[in-house]
């Protein structure tokens, strides 16, 4: 289920992963507060959410994380492949990608958003006739606005959340529609933009493992439950998010 550096592999009945046991972990750099560059634990130099909560669930598991920044409309096609063992990058759980890939239970609640300039008349997403609508390819963020595209707008797909916002705060597009906590967070962060508009979906995030790699999505899922039980989520999840449910 993992790459090991002693050669040694995980445990074939869903249990604890032997030790020394290395998980190899797509993620798709930079996507705030869920994964980014900056000293992480246990000596990674990646952090955030996602990589806080895998790691933690790595080391109930007996297992340690090497992290790679990976394109995320390719993050499925590389853990299916073998590249790596985890996809950690704020994935949505949907039906069409269960068909090809492994979660573990869900372990984030999210909402699509909508992120406008400072200054922007846009209250919703219906403001945006005959405007062009950014979106990070391969989301559902993106099929969102696919399917719920305003008369005479536009939906202009970009490869990750950096190029989201240097696109609008460029001027080159008037909103930005992805997950809520990613647009919250930059709108913590930058005066020059704001959330505008927060668009129930119901949409849950989950770690994803190749279709067949049953004892990996087991390890994941008894991690997580420990991590749950001990508190380690809860203070994991406060760090990032101290005013969820204010």
């Amino acid at each position: 289920c993992g790459s090991s550096d002693s050669g040694s592999e995980g445990s074939s009945d869903g249990g604890s992963a032997a030790k020394g046991t290395v998980w190899k972990v797509c993620s798709d750099m930079p996507y705030e507060p869920f994964e980014f560059e900056g000293k992480g634990p246990r000596g990674l130099k990646y952090t955030g959410f996602d990589i806080e909560l895998l790691d933690a669930i790595a080391a109930d598991q007996n297992a340690t994380l090497k992290v790679q920044d990976s394109d995320f409309d390719t993050i499925f096609a590389s853990v299916n492949a073998g590249k790596c063992d985890v996809v950690a990058s704020a994935v949505t759980i949907t039906p069409e990608r269960e068909k090809n890939s492994l979660f573990s239970e869900p372990y984030f609640d999210a909402d699509q958003s909508l992120l406008v300039p400072a200054d922007s008349d846009v209250t919703t997403l219906d403001d945006l006739t005959g405007k062009t609508i950014g979106v990070q390819t391969g989301t559902t963020g993106e099929t969102y606005a696919k399917e719920n595209t305003p008369e005479g707008a536009t939906v202009k797909s970009f490869p990750d959340a950096a190029a989201l916002f240097a696109a609008i705060s460029a001027g080159q597009i008037a909103a930005v529609l992805q997950d809520l906590p990613v647009n919250s967070d930059r709108a913590t962060k930058d005066d020059t933009v704001k959330v505008v508009d927060t668009i129930p979906t119901g949409e849950q995030y989950g770690f994803v493992v190749a279709k067949e790699n049953t004892d990996l999505q087991k390890q994941l899922n008894s991690g997580l439950a420990a991590v749950k039980e001990d508190g380690t989520f809860d203070d994991i999840y406060t760090s990032y998010f101290p005013n969820a449910g204010n």
